[in-house]
């Protein structure tokens, strides 16, 4: 998808969702851009809470999506032959991921414009999750958690969002069994050190 295509597919999204009330973030790749690693992207990744499941596949099917993939904590939708692009939504179900969409910032972008994004630590949380959940992501997804901690090492974050808090993390990691992934990533060369 093009930029200008992206832009203009995405703010029709996030305004229909703001309309409809329900509370969103942008997660994924995009998210990476907005915090100042941009990487390319196909989809458009957004997390919503659980309870607008039924409002978000009114909203998408009313701008001619269809849902092709409806799981416990996931819905994706693509349009008719693709034309307007895939979308993919995570659903958070409990007080902790719900607290993840309230701590979302505003970020102005001068493709995108205003965009809600999650706070690094909080993606690094559900890139943590992925790989507990999906263990055949992991290389996927350690390579953005690495990326994100080297580009937070370095100063090289959006000044709008909070440093990545390292205990915070450690505190996931542990719940989700993967504390030695997460140790060694801290350790690397590329990594935190701390």
């Amino acid at each position: 998808m093009t930029a200008p295509k992206l832009k203009q597919v995405l703010s029709i999204i996030c305004r229909n969702l703001s309309d409809s009330g329900v509370p969103h973030a942008l997660i994924g790749a995009m998210a990476m851009a907005l915090y100042g690693m941009p990487r390319y992207t196909a989809d458009i990744d957004l997390l919503c809470d659980e309870s607008h499941r039924k409002a978000i596949k009114e909203i998408m099917t009313r701008l001619g999506y269809n849902c092709y993939n409806d799981s416990d904590n996931f819905a994706q939708f693509d349009s008719e032959l693709g034309v307007l692009g895939n979308i993919d939504f995570l659903f958070a179900q409990t007080k902790e991921g719900r607290a993840i969409i309230e701590r979302r910032v505003v970020i102005k972008d001068d493709v995108l414009g205003d965009m809600p994004i999650v706070q690094p630590t909080d993606y690094a949380v559900l890139k943590l999750m992925a790989i507990a959940n999906d263990p055949s992501r992991q290389a996927h997804d350690t390579a953005d958690l690495e990326t994100l901690l080297k580009a937070s090492t370095a100063g090289l974050m959006n000044p709008k969002v909070k440093p990545i808090d390292i205990d915070h993390l450690k505190t996931f990691a542990k719940r989700f069994g993967i504390l030695k992934q997460l140790s060694a990533l801290l350790i690397a060369p590329t990594g935190t050190g701390k």
